[in-house]
């Protein structure tokens, strides 16, 4: 194995696409065979990167808050076709968008399912403005189970189970996690996924110390038409919709190092370097296969052609319609500042890669880089 390929593709990213900064890192079989960062964590404070930076991970979060459900799984907490109102009975009854009613909806035929979510099946969308946000906001309803508690509330876009959308499926699944395991879902995360990985440096909502502060990437966007700079953004994650929120989709911070851990548990079967287990080979393999059927899948694979939907991850399907030389089966996600992750269980393999920069030309470097990776391993 190779790897210079690889390291020049991370050159070319920041040369060429104008991303700051990146930090990466390849494992196979719990050996980490390639990291690598370069460019500039903070470009207005001349600040390289010394791979210790910390990072919104955006919905990078949803591959943790799944694998957390999938432990609750195994223990026989719930079934995937269980209507999510038997837990949270305020989803009873749901409204469809009609433009055949007066009102603009009708009464939801099909329940919501736990595997809805699973799968953004659900017909929610990812309306963080929405009024019953707001109203809930405003009286004081802010915890994770409060403010999901108030998507009850919304239209749906077309009946459970038939479409895909993506949205705030994995949020509601936060809230599920919460009441199938009795306490929080950061709290949940920490016992059975962290502290179990050795992950040190992941956590929901904004920097707590000094310390965390530091280490923050700055974050930026960058749209090549209007600029030929990246445009500095705030430090914050507009996914937290209140202080005691905690947003199975989008809401935690991470590093390189502790992502690619995880990552690399799940590529070896649900055991970590440690030799910890956070989950079975067969639930690992139910994760990453493809749950969608029909009009779920085209509309799925109009942005991934060649690529399907597990629970909670794009996985290749067909290598003749996708950009990708990854066998099929690789899986994984990404986020909205572009990091993107990898998993190939067949081979053991993970990778993870991490930037801060939101609207670069994310897709067509993860193909990229996902393909000169896979070259390398065969050099």
């Amino acid at each position: 194995m190779d790897f210079t390929d690889l390291k020049n593709q991370m050159d070319k990213i920041v040369n060429e696409y104008k991303v700051p900064g990146i930090d990466c890192i390849l494992y196979k079989d719990h050996e980490m065979l390639f990291r690598y960062y370069t460019g500039m964590s903070d470009i207005e404070n001349n600040k390289k990167m010394n791979g210790n930076e910390l990072y919104f991970i955006f919905s990078m979060t949803k591959m943790l808050t799944c694998t957390s459900a999938l432990q609750l799984y195994e223990k026989g907490k719930f079934l995937m076709t269980d209507p999510i109102s038997k837990y949270m009975p305020e989803f009873e009854t749901m409204k469809v968008k009609s433009d055949d009613s007066d009102t603009g909806y009708v009464t939801a035929k099909n329940p919501i399912t736990v595997k809805d979510l699973f799968t953004m099946s659900a017909g929610f969308d990812y309306d963080l403005n929405a009024p019953y946000f707001k109203k809930a906001i405003a009286e004081n309803k802010t915890s994770t189970r409060e403010l999901v508690g108030a998507l009850s509330e919304a239209v749906l876009g077309f009946e459970p189970g038939t479409n895909f959308r993506y949205s705030l499926c994995h949020d509601v699944l936060g809230a599920l996690i919460e009441i199938w395991s009795g306490i929080k879902l950061g709290e949940y995360m920490k016992e059975n996924l962290f502290e179990p990985l050795g992950m040190k440096e992941t956590f929901f909502g904004l920097p707590k110390n000094e310390e965390q502060l530091s280490k923050m990437a700055a974050r930026y966007t960058f749209d090549r038409n209007k600029s030929d700079l990246p445009l500095r953004l705030q430090l914050l994650c507009l996914y937290n919709l209140s202080d005691e929120y905690q947003s199975g989709g989008a809401g935690l911070v991470s590093c390189a190092e502790d992502y690619s851990l995880f990552l690399d548990a799940i590529a070896c079967g649900g055991v970590a370097k440690n030799g910890n287990r956070i989950l079975s080979p067969a639930t690992v393999e139910l994760m990453g296969m493809n749950h969608l059927k029909g009009k779920q899948l085209a509309e799925f694979e109009i942005g991934r052609p060649g690529y399907g939907y597990g629970l909670g991850v794009r996985t290749h399907i067909d290598k003749s319609e996708s950009n990708s030389l990854t066998p099929i089966g690789e899986f994984g996600w990404d986020g909205a500042a572009s990091a993107f992750s990898l998993v190939d269980p067949k081979n053991n393999i993970s990778f993870s890669y991490f930037q801060h920069v939101h609207n670069s030309e994310c897709m067509k470097i993860q193909y990229e880089t996902k393909n000169v990776l896979y070259a390398c391993l065969e050099k």
